[in-house]
């Protein structure tokens, strides 16, 4: 969820991640597939090759965006990139649209699995139609990112704790 107006083309998406110089507990590779169901509904997968686990993604956005008013969302999925959590987080998210092809959301969200509340929180500069960039701090770090776009595919570069480099790559169809 990305404030007002971001919407999916198709129905399906494919995602890799794969984080290069990989100093931390997360994950090397990752895979997730997800399917909107409903234009404000997504459910799906996430799979960590390493671990051979398994979990469950799903987004709702139950209130949309509309002026000052932010979109609102719930949502649970593994807690990438953080590194502090191992299993899904649910989260409350909160995003809107700053004018000047910038975006904002923070969330509230739990991890179970060791009790712990984390504010997630980022910003996204649309640069133009192909290119964006965002800042996202996860709660204990900060990760950039830089995505380039196509009509079906999304290629990002981030680099998790603004130190491990790491690409993700995603395929709508």
């Amino acid at each position: 969820m990305r404030g007002a107006g971001d919407s999916q083309a198709k129905p399906n998406i494919l995602t890799s991640r794969w984080v290069i110089d990989n100093n931390s507990p997360r994950s090397a590779l990752e895979f997730a597939y997800t399917r909107q169901i409903l234009p404000t509904l997504n459910v799906g997968v996430e799979y960590k090759p390493a671990s051979e686990r398994y979990s469950p993604v799903a987004n709702w956005r139950f209130l949309e965006a509309d002026g000052w008013q932010p979109a609102m969302a719930i949502g649970t999925s593994s807690a990438w990139p953080s590194s502090k959590v191992s299993g899904n987080a649910h989260s409350l998210t909160i995003a809107n649209s700053l004018g000047y092809d910038m975006s904002a959301y923070i969330a509230a969200s739990y991890a179970p699995d060791n009790d712990s509340w984390y504010m997630p929180f980022g910003l996204n500069y649309y640069i133009n139609d192909s290119w964006s960039s965002r800042i996202m701090y996860d709660g204990d770090n900060y990760h950039p990112i830089v995505t380039y776009k196509t009509e079906n595919l999304r290629t990002s570069f981030i680099l998790l704790d603004s130190k491990s480099p790491t690409v993700s790559v995603s395929f709508s169809f």
